[in-house]
């Protein structure tokens, strides 16, 4: 087993030797082809699992609250899905068909089903499973009565709370029945209680404390052990998982690392052993050094980053202007320069839940286009044909993200004689600020990458009554799309409407999305059982499946 770590140790060890891939360096599309030999699907080992063991990774990532009804933030919740269970959840990589497997699996609950006009939601909880054995839960069993609370604070307060708000009632018949009564119909339902952030919290621990900022308790695979704020948490294996013989690793150690060449000398040097690059020519550099990684390249379904405009005010409101914008920013050449021609051109929905491929950037519509001439005669007709002075705030998630945020900014001003100020932020200030829409001007926005299901990416970001609508979107069309979807059972029928609300956001430019890459997840040599599905990275939102995942030593 790996000997312990502390921060300050890991910083040492890595400090010599680091390598820094600078951020504002543009790359050919020549690297590329390197791609195309690391799959985008790594099957689980047919080996016997053991036992034992400390997994480390150093992440970018800092909660900026432990309360999971606070935030959504990937901070929290990629070590919440080790500490608390769900009702239901998605598929573990094992369990799943292939990357883009949205099948449900029983978590807490080991059956449901929903009435004729799917408006009651009946489901059957497992027996025997305990809270962690910590005080004040002591090891007692769960019961549906947990269950019941729990949804109803979440929909007293915070982000999480428009997905309970819909709840009319709850009931328990007994101590293994919750039967959840809805305002409206709601086909969608056990997904949008399979999301990761719908984590099952004690009322103890709120009762006691008020909050849930201070500790976490919870039913899942790891007993959060040490939290350290920007620094380092620890978690330990739960004895008394209802998922007998699981976990298989003893301890998990999350090392806050905002700084990329930090991380990528951690995992060369054996003390990380997961690391995310964006870009073909980073994979190589770290199989230099070690070449005997394992590489899995991320299939990109969606972008979850894009350019958030103050849309609910002038300049923005004006449909003329975000068009405007949209056409002056060359998406192409993102994708060839930053990601290598590794990337997509960018868009909302994962395209899975309404066509068999990826769209291409001409499929995207008119205002995807490069079109910089078209763009400055649209501005001067919104009544702009100056330009205008506009700020920009960011987080740097990885460092190709500051080279896209800088040749926006350039394009803007060369193109439409936009003036953009750019500050950049720390990732609890970023996400604060963003999240609570204490802002003007323009934002490099995202939607939470925890979401998996068809009604959180589209009802839930998308209406604009939600407490997830970061991009403040407002369109009544959308309004009643969204509202259609989830009264519609017909898969047939779900794709069509999906298909509409995609065309809707991307005509009226409601969100700006931008190229991505999900790029690579690398591993050391002995992890097994890593692998990422399309929107649940292991490192991530998709943290329940460490469970899983052990360590061949």
């Amino acid at each position: 087993m790996r000997s312990s770590i502390n921060r300050r140790k890991f910083l040492t060890g890595v400090a010599v030797g680091t390598t820094a891939l600078t951020a504002g360096a543009l790359r050919p599309r020549t690297a590329a082809a390197a791609a195309s030999s690391y799959p985008d699907w790594i099957p689980a080992s047919p080996k016997p699992p053991k036992r034992g063991g400390t997994l480390t990774r150093a992440s970018a990532w800092d909660p900026p609250v432990l309360d999971p009804r606070l935030t959504q933030s990937i901070g929290l919740f990629q070590f919440v899905g080790h500490t608390s269970s769900r009702l239901v959840r998605y598929a573990f990589p094992e369990e799943a068909t292939g990357v883009t497997d949205p099948t449900l699996k029983g978590d807490l609950a080991e059956s449901w089903q929903a009435s004729p006009d799917h408006r009651t939601w009946t489901f059957k909880l497992r027996q025997g499973v305990k809270w962690q054995n910590v005080p004040p839960l002591n090891g007692r069993e769960l019961v549906a009565a947990d269950v019941k609370y729990c949804f109803e604070a979440y929909a007293k307060e915070g982000v999480q709370s428009f997905t309970f708000r819909e709840i009319e009632g709850i009931e328990t018949p007994d101590k293994y029945t919750l039967r959840v009564h809805l305002h409206t119909p709601n086909v969608l339902f056990p997904h949008n209680v399979a999301e990761c952030v719908t984590v099952i919290f004690s009322r103890e621990v709120l009762e006691e404390d008020g909050d849930l900022k201070k500790r976490l308790i919870g039913t899942g695979p790891y007993i959060l052990k040490e939290h350290t704020r920007k620094v380092r948490l620890a978690l330990t294996r739960n004895p008394d998982y209802f998922d007998k013989g699981r976990p298989y690793v003893d301890e998990l150690v999350i090392l806050s690392t905002p700084d990329f060449a930090t991380r990528l000398a951690a995992f060369r040097t054996g003390q990380s052993d997961i690391l995310q690059v964006a870009s073909p020519s980073e994979v190589e550099t770290v199989r230099k050094t070690n070449p005997a990684a394992v590489v899995q390249t991320y299939k990109n379904v969606l972008a979850p980053f894009g350019l958030a405009l103050a849309q609910d005010k002038p300049p923005f409101s004006d449909l003329r202007v975000r068009r405007a914008i949209s056409m002056s920013i060359d998406r192409q050449k993102q994708v060839d320069t930053v990601f290598e021609g590794h990337g997509i051109p960018g868009w909302g929905v994962p395209y899975m839940y309404y066509q068999d491929k990826a769209p291409t950037l001409a499929e995207l519509g008119p205002w995807w286009q490069y079109r910089p001439a078209e763009a400055k005669k649209l501005l001067a007709e919104a009544g702009h044909p100056n330009g205008f002075e506009t700020t920009l705030f960011y987080y740097e998630y990885w460092p190709q993200m500051t080279s896209q945020v800088q040749i926006v900014q350039q394009e803007l001003k060369k193109n439409l004689n936009i003036n953009v100020k750019i500050t950049k932020l720390d990732y609890t200030t970023y996400y604060g600020r963003y999240v609570e829409g204490k802002w003007d001007g323009m934002a490099w926005g995202f939607q939470s990458g925890h979401a998996v299901g068809l009604d959180e990416r589209t009802y839930m970001y998308l209406h604009s009554k939600s407490t997830k609508n970061f991009f403040r979107v407002n369109d009544s069309v959308i309004d009643e799309l969204t509202v259609k979807l989830r009264r519609t059972p017909d898969r047939a029928e779900q794709a069509k409407i999906t298909k509409k609300i995609v065309d809707r956001e991307l005509d009226q430019v409601l969100r700006m999305w931008m190229p991505y890459d999900g790029g690579f997840l690398i591993y050391q040599p002995n992890v097994r059982n890593m692998a990422a599905l399309a929107l649940r990275r292991p490192d991530g939102y998709g943290s329940p499946t460490v469970a899983r995942l052990w360590l061949d030593k």
